[in-house]
């Protein structure tokens, strides 16, 4: 190889290095928190006897959940999301824009109890 070809090879890899994207690898278990940023951990309807929505705790390793509902299709699974988190906030703007549940329900998303994960490691707060 001439010395002309070798100098080609090593700014071609120089500049691939360079200006390539870097790729970063995720661990599956951060998926669902990451889906979970971008949506609400309730249906915006209030549990009647409480007024707001409750969480569910369900155990850490859960993925899916059965939502029940009168009519077709009667049935849909869908993820678990969100973890619960054991840090209280403190008081923010609750009460506001909570439906009520319907005299006639027709899904169990309207009764206003929405499952949520339990804390565990290594996402545990």
């Amino acid at each position: 190889m001439s010395q002309n070809t070798l100098f080609k090879y090593a700014l071609v890899l120089l500049l691939s290095s360079v200006l390539a994207p870097t790729a970063q690898a995720e661990a599956p278990y951060l998926k669902p928190l990451r889906r979970a940023e971008q949506t609400n951990w309730h249906a915006n309807y209030a549990h009647s006897a409480y007024g707001y929505p409750v969480a569910m705790v369900v155990p850490p390793t859960a993925q899916l959940q059965t939502n029940w509902s009168w009519g077709a299709p009667s049935m849909s699974i869908s993820r678990i999301d969100h973890q619960f988190g054991r840090n209280y906030p403190g008081p923010g703007p609750f009460g506001a824009g909570f439906r009520n549940t319907p005299v006639w329900p027709s899904s169990t998303h309207q009764f206003g109890v929405y499952h949520v994960r339990a804390p565990w490691y290594p996402t545990q707060r």
